[in-house]
């Protein structure tokens, strides 16, 4: 059970559960796991409380959050409608929510890195890159590569209020380009002080950025290079290919407390399959890399990247 919930990630006994039987005969296929038919049957057939009974105590506590950095934009709100939950039921792969988690450290101090990470309604489909500050034109432009990066088309794009976001650059790209023959996309925004409307990408924020780089402070280009190639090259594959996500598709009354129902959790890669909307110039490598690669092996990777990350050539202090 150890090396099936190393190589998942350490993710909840809900969603670990459900996603043995996948994980199971990868990890044997790679000789990473050695385990008889009887064992096997074991652990596939397991409840999830017996799941949980056996991570329980191999669980480590979660570091505090801290203050967001982000400041709300005061431009063009009239013109971004707000939106709330209709995307989801729409429930077709193309419509992100995005969001900046900030890299700042202790001291908010000239300039910092950011990462800029969007998330897909439908498919839980998540794409994170690093920029270095805040600014308008480099946020756009890390958007256009995650346009480029998506393995299907971007519909629609929601973002909170900061003014990173809500200004005219990203109004002039969601318009389009006919020239290039990027059509339209649709730029919605969701209420102020409601950061629940953006709840998605908030989980992600923590999940799949601050659980693994953590609150310390980022601010030189070799970390800027370092975490972009961390990003691409090996969380990209792990968490889109690998790590399983569920969907709430109902929720019942049980006595004082409504039940929720989640569908059977699977990857973003096989939602986006299912879906029907896979460019197939695009999804060819990932599929290739699931056959090919193992989950605890891109796992072991990612670990010592992440205990190889660059110092910072000074110490910020305080203004």
């Amino acid at each position: 059970m150890k090396v099936a919930w190393e190589a998942a990630g350490y993710i909840c006994s809900e969603r670990l559960q459900p996603f043995l039987p996948d994980l199971i005969p990868l990890l044997k296929r790679h000789r990473q796991l050695d385990i008889d038919e009887t064992t096997e049957t074991l652990l596939v057939t397991a409840s999830v409380s017996t799941v949980e009974r056996n991570v329980a105590q191999l669980r480590r506590g979660l570091v505090s959050r801290k203050m967001s950095q982000t400041k709300p934009g005061s431009l063009l709100r009239k013109q971004i409608p707000v939106i709330v939950g209709h995307w989801k039921e729409i429930d077709k792969p193309g419509y992100l929510e995005v969001d900046l988690v900030s890299h700042s450290g202790e001291f908010a101090v000239e300039e910092w890195i950011w990462t800029l990470c969007a998330t897909d309604l439908s498919t839980g489909w998540t794409e994170r890159l690093p920029v270095m500050g805040r600014g308008r034109i480099a946020v756009v432009a890390a958007l256009d590569r995650i346009y480029g990066q998506l393995p299907f088309p971007l519909l629609g794009i929601h973002p909170d209020n900061g003014s990173e976001f809500i200004n005219y650059h990203l109004v002039k790209y969601c318009g389009g380009d006919a020239e290039g023959g990027r059509p339209p996309i649709i730029l919605s925004r969701s209420r102020p002080h409601h950061k629940n409307d953006n709840a998605h990408v908030e989980q992600k924020n923590w999940t799949l950025v601050r659980r693994l780089i953590g609150y310390q402070r980022l601010d030189i280009l070799e970390q800027l290079a370092w975490l972009d190639a961390l990003y691409t090259e090996l969380l990209r594959p792990y968490n889109n290919c690998f790590q399983p996500v569920m969907k709430l598709i109902d929720k019942e009354s049980a006595g004082q407390r409504p039940r929720k129902i989640y569908d059977r959790p699977i990857s973003p890669l096989k939602r986006v399959l299912n879906s029907g909307a896979a460019d197939p110039n695009k999804i060819g490598d990932l599929i290739e890399l699931y056959t090919a690669v193992s989950p605890l092996t891109l796992k072991r990777k990612i670990d010592r990247r992440l205990a190889a990350m660059p110092s910072a050539l000074e110490v910020k202090a305080s203004a």
